[in-house]
């Protein structure tokens, strides 16, 4: 039997093109959110206040399945460009929680429809029947215990 990993360099491998995808993804999403003061990856924090705001930096990365201290600094570096705010909360001062500023709830209207167009162009040489079985496949890839 032969191993999937002795390819010859013409052959696409898995592992190969969805690393090539993934990083292209990340980075025409990251060109397209800069436009509007916001990196790749923080759409998931604001997308997670826009839902429920005030939520603890461990609420929101349990909700986007990262590590907790992925999203502390991802806050951090959305306090600094303006888009949340972080402090006590009230019934326990030593617990954080983070809220959406005015720029950062404002750009509800605006980032969905910019990922919504990203997802349009990566899927656009597909069918509509296609782009479900596709997803659909990368769920079940993603299930699956590798």
């Amino acid at each position: 039997m032969t191993s999937p990993y002795r390819r010859t360099v013409a052959e696409p491998s898995f592992l190969t093109e969805i690393s090539l995808v993934s990083r292209r993804l990340k980075s025409e999403a990251d060109r397209r959110l800069r436009e509007h003061g916001v990196h790749a990856g923080q759409q998931f924090v604001l997308e997670c206040l826009w839902r429920e705001d005030g939520l603890a930096p461990g609420e929101i990365a349990q909700r986007i399945r990262v590590e907790a201290p992925t999203v502390t600094r991802a806050v951090q570096r959305m306090q600094a460009t303006g888009l949340v705010v972080a402090g006590a909360d009230e019934q326990d001062g030593r617990r954080t929680r983070v809220w959406l500023t005015s720029r950062g709830a404002a750009l509800r209207d605006v980032l969905p429809e910019v990922l919504q167009q990203l997802e349009e162009d990566a899927l656009r040489d597909l069918t509509p029947r296609e782009r479900r079985e596709f997803v659909r496949l990368l769920a079940r890839v993603m299930t699956s215990r590798p």
